[in-house]
């Protein structure tokens, strides 16, 4: 079977449907999408930054060692991303780089420092929410796509991604009913565990129930950190942190139907919240959250995530010192079966869970 790329639109979101052979795969995306990845490498500020902090030890120790443990333990996962590099003609080591920047510990990144963070809202009562604003330096807004993959041998699954990163460090929605969100935690000393983002990509193609995906989070250590937000279509919803070589989660719901995050560690140790970030501030404004008399409905999340920054909701807009801004919103309904999708900027849409995975464009706003 050969490759096919296809590209449509969601709402205001570029929606690239990819299918065939992962590597083969992997580099006509890259070639595809050539002019943005080697525009990021080549102007993302933040770059330099990793370039100077990884040009002497510590920081050159550090890629080392998760590089190697990468390389490793998802071999497959590297082959996918030395694919990209290859055909977006630009140098693997400047990918691998970039797709590490959350795994070498603390890196100073001068004007690039965005402080950028995401925020969460998982609901579980009689329905059942997962609500996530992807928050990135506003250097990004324009370039993210959805990206929809049916690869040989790998679950269906779609997400929101970045050119030139392994796609699940954002949201994933699953062919088999689970969708889940990621929040990046501040890791200051690393793990011996492979980069996050193998680790992410790694789940994509190995969970099928939340009890797995817990599992294989335990059993694969990363090297920095990530807290995850996990629901299926039972309504089960689990919030999971991950992050050098700890591992901890909750049940939502036990403790009342209404559990945040956002980007410091909340189950574990050793992931304060980055100084000059606002992830204290906005678990503040979600902590005193008032849920509905009755169940809440998408526009009740939609109008925290994405309608208003702290105190009256989170939404990241770019004013100094941080450029973080809220690129995305994503709100799954598990008891509808259907996702809700804000791009800053752009018309919210909806579209049934299982046509966002499969790329099948039946959206309306």
């Amino acid at each position: 079977m050969g490759v096919s790329l296809e590209e449509q639109s969601l709402g205001g979101l570029r929606w690239l449907v990819l299918r065939g052979p992962a590597e083969q795969a992997f580099a006509s995306l890259g070639s595809r999408l050539r002019a943005e990845i080697r525009d990021i490498v080549d102007n993302w500020p933040g770059m330099a930054g990793l370039r100077r902090h990884t040009a002497s030890p510590p920081g050159s120790d550090l890629l080392a060692a998760v590089r190697r443990a990468s390389e490793a333990r998802f071999p497959g996962i590297w082959r996918e991303l030395a694919a990209m590099a290859e055909g977006a003609e630009v140098a693997l080591d400047d990918l691998a780089l970039l797709n590490f920047r959350g795994d070498l510990g603390t890196v100073r990144l001068g004007a690039a420092d965005d402080h950028s963070g995401c925020s969460d809202l998982a609901w579980r009562g009689r329905r059942s929410f997962l609500a996530h604003n992807e928050d990135q330096a506003v250097f990004f807004a324009g370039r993210a796509v959805m990206l929809s993959l049916e690869l040989d041998g790998q679950p269906p699954m779609a997400t929101f991604w970045v050119p030139g990163f392994l796609p699940g460090n954002t949201f994933t929605v699953t062919g088999a009913g689970l969708a889940w969100s990621l929040d990046h935690l501040p890791v200051s000393s690393p793990g011996n565990g492979a980069g996050r983002h193998f680790v992410a990509r790694g789940l994509q193609r190995t969970a099928g129930t939340i009890s797995r995906a817990l599992e294989y989070l335990r059993e694969h250590p990363s090297a920095g950190g990530f807290a995850y937000t996990i629901g299926d279509r039972a309504g089960r919803l689990v919030i999971a942190e991950a992050a050098a070589g700890q591992f901890a989660w909750r049940e939502v719901g036990l403790d009342g139907p209404l559990t945040w995050h956002t980007n410091h560690g909340r189950y574990i140790s050793g992931a304060a919240a980055s100084a000059g970030g606002t992830s204290i501030q906005r678990g503040e404004v979600l902590a005193a959250l008032q849920p509905p008399s009755g169940e809440p409905d998408a526009a009740w999340f939609a109008r925290i995530l994405a309608e208003a920054p702290p105190p009256a909701g989170v939404r990241a807009d770019p004013a100094p010192p941080t450029q973080a801004a809220t690129m995305c919103t994503f709100i799954a309904s598990f008891t509808d079966g259907c996702a809700y999708l804000q791009p800053r900027d752009s018309p919210a849409v909806s579209i049934p869970l299982t046509d966002l995975v499969h790329g099948t464009a039946s959206t309306k706003a």
